[in-house]
């Protein structure tokens, strides 16, 4: 069952990638606590903990940490980092909810709270734009996390 799903989310993600021409975007990068174990991750392993599959990476906990849709800058993310479209993000979401083997990310209610999250929790994952993490005082507590193309 897992492999079924795993080559349903990547025939999405696929799709997805291909029918999206590149379009000037306010830049949403990858950011965790400063402390949080790893410096990179691969697409695949972001999107298994953003669709709730995975809460892990490697032996440690990891905080996902996500935003409302209003935020302009979230179906960014998601198109541009986790190679969904929105509907099709929400539907593999649910999906997997639906069976059981899936956690929600938490969801910051604006961009002071997902800056905070990030902060002070040492396993936290989360994305901002470029601007909102040049600008941030407590922007030594995090750092960028590069994604690995697939």
């Amino acid at each position: 069952m897992k492999h079924f799903l795993h080559s349903v989310i990547t025939s999405l993600a696929l799709l997805t990638m291909v029918g999206a021409p590149g379009v000037a975007h306010a830049e949403v990068v990858l950011v965790g606590s400063s402390s949080i174990h790893f410096n990179e991750i691969s697409k695949t392993k972001l999107r298994d903990l953003y669709t709730g599959q995975s809460q892990a990476v490697g032996d440690s906990a990891v905080l996902v940490i996500d935003r409302h849709d209003e935020f302009g800058e979230r179906s960014r993310f998601i198109s541009g980092t986790l190679g969904f479209t929105t509907e099709e993000f929400l539907t593999v979401q649910r999906l997997l909810e639906c069976i059981g083997i899936s956690k929600a990310p938490t969801v910051a209610r604006d961009s002071q709270h997902m800056i905070d999250l990030l902060a002070n929790n040492t396993n936290a994952l989360g994305y901002l734009t470029r601007k909102e993490l040049q600008g941030n005082p407590t922007r030594s507590k995090l750092k960028l996390i590069k994604v690995l193309a697939e």
